[in-house]
Order: structure tokens, then sequence, then C-alpha cells
């Protein structure tokens, strides 16, 4: 997969741009608050509906405008496909096509432009928030499973009620009997979604592993396992069971204390929790490990590789994890790499050509 060209209107600090990319490597250069980042972020908003900076629609409006409107033109194994992606200030509504036809819901973009992103905040995978672990496999899954990010949706409203009706029950508003209906719904969703995760991690843990060695010369053994907080194996009488010995602490606090929300991914070096003892070397071949095995599990359930942005990156690696890095620019992959200098070439082995875009106050050069 890969995008032949970008538009950006009104979009942060882009009044109207159009930009075309090479199907191999795209070096976008320019000094910092240019714009180089924004591009990668339009190109992540068209893939997933979402910005990676966690910002609403109106701060992605440029200034003294009312819109912004994104538009891509990318080629996969099966089609040629536009994607176009809108959102009115004034309106405070989002609008989006594939191939001219509008969209009912604008989730129906996600899976049409698969993407990897791999920027600066991604180094603290390892040692940040669970919270982040959690939406690296909600957005990877939600890429290539149409019907994880449909539970996803449907997990999220039921735990909202579920959660709702414990504090109601803490207030004496409700009876216990009355939140069986959302416990019923709640166990189906969060067994649907916490197995299609464990699933992935089975898959990616391997190809993590082999990289991750790979990167640190087989100097350590690095090691990434999938914790959920409900129990997977068995029927479904044995969640029950797992939940009924949490009611009374969950009524007491009015929050669901088990499921996907409270899941995570767990590193270890060497069988020690990275949380506790990975250096920030060890870190970043973890982080780098695993945007590389999310990479290769994409093209191994899509039959082709997504296209990789890199945002200011290649300055953050030491040189093993950069040779590790260009020896997967140097295959069949679209790369898209932001920085402030061009990276020296000379170790890449680059199919086709490249092109650098220069980037100056919202401008391509």
């Amino acid at each position: 997969m890969w995008v032949e060209e970008l538009t950006l209107k009104d979009y942060r600090n882009y009044k109207n741009q159009r930009v075309s990319f090479s199907r191999s490597l795209n070096f976008v250069v320019g000094a910092n608050g240019e714009g180089k980042t924004n591009m990668l972020e339009a190109l992540y908003l068209l893939a997933t509906t979402k910005s990676h900076r966690m910002v609403s629609e109106k701060e992605l409006v440029r200034t003294n405008s009312d819109f912004f409107y994104l538009s891509c033109r990318l080629h996969d194994a099966r089609v040629n496909t536009t994607v176009e992606l809108g959102y009115s200030l004034s309106q405070k509504r989002k609008a989006a096509k594939i191939s001219s036809v509008p969209v009912t819901r604008i989730s129906e973009l996600i899976g049409v432009l698969n993407v990897v992103l791999f920027a600066p905040e991604d180094l603290d995978l390892v040692k940040g928030s669970p919270s982040g672990r959690r939406r690296f496999l909600d957005v990877l899954l939600s890429q290539v499973d149409k019907v994880y990010f449909g539970l996803l949706q449907q997990y999220s409203r039921v735990l909202a009620q579920r959660n709702e009706c414990l504090k109601a029950i803490q207030l004496g508003r409700l009876k216990t009997l009355d939140l069986e209906p959302w416990t019923e719904q709640f166990i189906d969703l969060a067994l649907k979604i916490s197995g299609r995760r464990h699933r992935a991690v089975s898959v990616l843990r391997e190809e993590f592993a082999r990289l991750a060695t790979q990167i640190n010369q087989g100097k350590e053994s690095l090691l990434v396992e999938y914790i959920p907080s409900l129990v997977l194996e068995g029927t479904n009488q044995a969640t029950h069971e797992q939940l009924s010995r949490l009611l009374t602490q969950e009524i007491k606090r009015g929050i669901t204390l088990c499921g996907p929300h409270r899941d995570d991914l767990r590193f270890s070096i060497n069988s020690l929790p990275a949380t506790d003892y990975a250096s920030q070397g060890q870190q970043r071949t973890a982080a780098l490990a695993l945007k590389l095995a999310e990479l290769a599990y994409m093209r191994y359930i899509r039959g082709e590789y997504p296209v990789l942005l890199l945002d200011d990156v290649l300055s953050e690696l030491d040189a093993n994890r950069r040779a590790a890095l260009i020896e997967v620019l140097s295959r069949d992959v679209q790369a898209i790499i932001t920085g402030t200098e061009l990276v020296d070439l000379s170790p890449i082995h680059v199919k086709g050509n490249y092109q650098v875009i220069r980037i100056e106050q919202g401008k391509v050069m």
C-alpha cells in the first residue's frame, strides 16, 4: 500500500497544499514548527479518524477558518482509492467520502488506509501509562479488523451504563439484580475484545522477540505478553465468578474494576519487568521492535505493508537501532520520514526513487 498524493486545506498551518509522494522513501525536511508533523498527523487522521496527538477536531482547523479538508489518493494490491475527510467548526461535525461516495459513518474510513506511526512519544510505550499500550493495540487491530472496532464501540457504551448502574446501586436507587443485564453484555463483549487482543499479541510477540534480538545483537532477551484482567480460559461462568468476587468493591467505588479497559502489555528483559529494570536504551529497543513487529503483523493480516510514518525519530536512535530501521526501509515499504535535516542515504538500498519534500511555514517548497 502506498499514498500517491495528499491534499491539505485549512488544516493546522496549511492553507491549501497538495503533496505528491514517491512509492518508496520520502523525506519531509524543515525546521521545527514548520508543519512536518502536521503532515503525518493528517495521514494518520485519514487512516484512523483521530489525531495521534489526542486533540479535538476544532484544534486542527487553521486559524480564522471554519473548516478543514483532507484527501489522499492511495494504491493497494486490490484497488486505487481516494479518501476524503472534512470537519466544519460551525456545524461541529465531520464528513467523509471513499472514492467520491459519502459514508454514513466516519468509522468506515478505518482500515482503508493502513499506517504505522512511530513518533518520539512512542519511546515511552514501555514505561508509560497502560492506556498508551492499550491504545497501541486498539489502533493496530481496528485497522485490520472491522469487527474489532465495532466491539470497542459497543463495549464503551455498555461499560458506561454498567458504571452508572453501580453508582446508582451505591446510592440506593437501584438493586444489585438490576446490574445483571449489563454484566451479561459486558462479559460477552469483554471476552471477544480480550480474545482478539490475546491472539494478535501471540503472533506479534514472536516477531517482537526476533527483532529485539537483532537490534541488541543478542545481548539481552526481550519479551512482550498480553496481560488480561479477565479470565480468558474456561467458560463464561469463570468470568461471572470473578466479577462476583469484585462486586462489593465495584459498588463501593462505582466503577468496573476489570475488563479490556484495564488490560496491559507487559515487557520483560532477561525475565525481569522492563518497567523497573530497562535502561533508556533498552526501552528504545523495545519500542522500536514493537513498531516494526506492528508493521510485520499488518502485512501478515493484509498481505501488504502499511505506510510507515516516522516522525523525527531517527535522530533519537543510536547506530544499531537506526541500522535495524534502515533494513526495514530497504524493503517494499513506503516510508514518510520527517526531520530537520536529510538522513544519510548511503546505507539504504532504495527500491525505486526517493523524494525530498521541503516544508517552510506550511508550504511545500
